[in-house]
Parts: structure tokens; C-alpha cells; sequence
């Protein structure tokens, strides 16, 4: 996917996503469905954890299996118990087990945030941009909505533990909205793309176009968005609460090596 521009400061990135917004904004319903995410490195491709290497060639169901059982000393740490599949799903996306979930946000600011992060080899980062509805009436074949996590039509993308029928899951990915069952996910205010058996990921998809863009960042740049970032409050205790989020904050405040 082309980009749709290059930005250095947060004004110029917020009034780009403000020509999306009305661009896409429904004349009917006075609202447009925006969800955003954030690339330190621009060539990342839109895939979840579970079908990037090192990781796709290993059944999720090992994963599932071993998080269910060694899992169960340290639900003390979730804000709510999971009870079912999908909560589980989410709870392992939560902590970093690979998933077929990608995470996105309808917050611009928190996307850019993730973006303009340092990189080791010092690349461009992005944002990503997409239309969630076009993901489930193009794709998915749903329609023109965004469907809650535990709706019927969602149910074939997560079967139970150990159930390999491959072939009953859809191959398209569907966009959904997840339970906000932690102050992290509220914070970040996320959003999910559930990816199916298909293993292409969204940028290389043609019935995407125009629906997903991409707004670059460069290297250098990066710094002085962080910057701008921190005065207009998001930190990194507002993305992550609690007191991790809050030494990182403080520790980064101090931090040399990160010109700001």
C-alpha cells in the first residue's frame, strides 16, 4: 500500500488523519470506523504474532494448551478471570503468546506513540490506518458492521483446544471488538483484526485499497514526536498503568542516547 504522506511533527500527523476521518466519515451516521497501529519499522508486515516466522509453523493449540494449564497460579494478575475460549485467547495476546490476533486502536495518538519508539537499526516507522468495516464486507463477507467478539459469525475463527479441522475456519481475516477486560486494553483503547488460515498479510491484500494506508515516519523524526507526545500527556503510564508502566516512564524521562 502507497503512502499517503511523510510527517516530522504531530501537527501535520494529526491533520492527516483528519482529512482520513473526513474522507471516510459516513454522511449518514455522522461517524467514521477508524482503527490505527503503530510500526517502529516501517517493512513490518500487518500479521499477527502467530503466522510471522519462528512462530507459524507450530500449532496455536501447543500454545493454548501449555497457557492453559501453566497459567493458572498467576490469574491473580488479571483484572477478570477468563471463562471462556476467547478469553483466554485475549489474555494470551495480552501477555505475548503468539495468537492470530493483531492489535489496533482507535486512538491516533496511541498508534503514533508505538511508532516513533527507537529502533536498533535506527529505521522509519509508521502508521498504519484501515477501514474495519471494509475488512468484514470485503473480506470477511459479513457486512457493512464490526461485530462483538462472542458474536455467532466470530465463533469459527477460535475452535476449542485441539480441534485441527483447519477447514472449517475462514481463510479471510474479520475485524471485531474485543471486551476491555484490562486497564491496558482500556487505556490503548483496542481494537483486534482476527486473521484466519490465510497467511497473506493485510498490506498485500488489493481489496484493501484505498481502506488501508499508511502514513511514514521518518528515523530521524522520531525524537521530536516523542516529544511533542509527552506534552500532550501520552506517556508511558497512560498506555501501560500501573507502577511498570510508570518506572519505565520516569527511567525513559532521564534516558541518554534518545536525542527528544
Amino acid at each position: 500500500m502507497p503512502s499517503i504522506g511523510t510527517v516530522r511533527t504531530l501537527s501535520r500527523y494529526l491533520s492527516l488523519v483528519d482529512k482520513v476521518w473526513m474522507d471516510w466519515t459516513d454522511p449518514l451516521d455522522h461517524i467514521a470506523d477508524i482503527w490505527f497501529r503503530g510500526h517502529a519499522d516501517v517493512d513490518w508486515p500487518l500479521l499477527p504474532g502467530a503466522q510471522r516466522p519462528g512462530y507459524k509453523d507450530v500449532s496455536e493449540h501447543r500454545y493454548r494448551h501449555d497457557f492453559y494449564l501453566r497459567a493458572q497460579p498467576f490469574l491473580n494478575e488479571t483484572t477478570v478471570l477468563p471463562t471462556s475460549d476467547w478469553d483466554w485467547y485475549f489474555l494470551m495476546q495480552h501477555y505475548g503468546v503468539p495468537t492470530r490476533l493483531l492489535d489496533w486502536t482507535e486512538s491516533a495518538l496511541v498508534a503514533l506513540y508505538f511508532a516513533v519508539q527507537p529502533d536498533p537499526q535506527d529505521r522509519p516507522g509508521c502508521v498504519w490506518v484501515i477501514n474495519p468495516r471494509t475488512v468484514n464486507k470485503k473480506l470477511a463477507k459479513l457486512g457493512n458492521f464490526v461485530p462483538i467478539y462472542s458474536d455467532k459469525c466470530v465463533t469459527p475463527y477460535l475452535s476449542s483446544l485441539w480441534d485441527e479441522r483447519r477447514r472449517t475456519m475462514p481463510a479471510a481475516p474479520v475485524a471485531i471488538d474485543p471486551p476491555l477486560n484490562s486497564p491496558r486494553l482500556a487505556a490503548q483503547r483496542g481494537k483486534f483484526t482476527v486473521h484466519g488460515r490465510s497467511t497473506l498479510s493485510l498490506e498485500t491484500r488489493p481489496a484493501l485499497k484505498n481502506n488501508l494506508l499508511r502514513i511514514d515516519i521518518p528515523a530521524q523524526a522520531k525524537g521530536r514526536i516523542v516529544r511533542q507526545l509527552m506534552s500532550a500527556g501520552m506517556t508511558e503510564s497512560v498506555l501501560f498503568p500501573g507502577l511498570a508502566g510508570l518506572s519505565r516512564e520516569i527511567r525513559d524521562a532521564y534516558a541518554v542516547g534518545f536525542d527528544i
